[in-house]
């Protein structure tokens, strides 16, 4: 076998071989700092994506009334919720309810937050034994959760 072997001796090849390294060597970096872009921008998308999608659950269209009913008293209690809106003429109601004894269950009434908006007021009442009532008043806050209110009883 012959191999043929090539003496320049004005540089020229030397030149050219050192070049196609430096073209590649950029091709190179530049390929890598694009893919690093992309992948950074496609972070950033799907962030903010689920950003949104989180700020659509939270504000899913209701306003929520969290009333918390603590009582007190050594014997449990049977009573009725009332929850209503300040100028609405339909209130919520749950009745039937059970208040156990030195504990507090909490129990969620839902509005349209059309019907409610920043600033509205609400009355929540707890009616119970021989109609004995206890209320407690709260507005709608700016922020986008639920408002909660506690009633102590008996």
């Amino acid at each position: 076998m012959n191999k043929v072997m090539k003496l320049c001796f004005d540089g020229a090849a030397l030149k050219q071989s050192l070049s196609n390294r430096n073209t590649n060597k950029t091709v190179r970096i530049n390929s890598f700092y694009a893919c690093t872009l992309l992948l950074l921008i496609g972070s950033i998308v799907i962030f903010w994506g689920l950003k949104d999608v989180n700020a659509q659950s939270s504000q899913s269209g209701q306003f929520k009334v969290i009333v918390q009913v603590q009582n007190t008293g050594n014997l449990d209690e049977q009573g009725a919720l009332h929850v209503a809106i300040d100028g609405l003429r339909d209130p919520q109601t749950k009745s039937g309810l059970i208040f156990p004894a030195l504990q507090t269950v909490s129990y969620t009434f839902e509005f349209s937050s059309a019907q409610v908006p920043v600033g509205k007021g609400f009355t929540a009442e707890v009616i119970y034994g021989d109609d004995e009532i206890k209320r407690a008043l709260g507005v709608n806050s700016a922020a986008n959760t639920p408002e909660t209110v506690t009633l102590t009883i008996p």
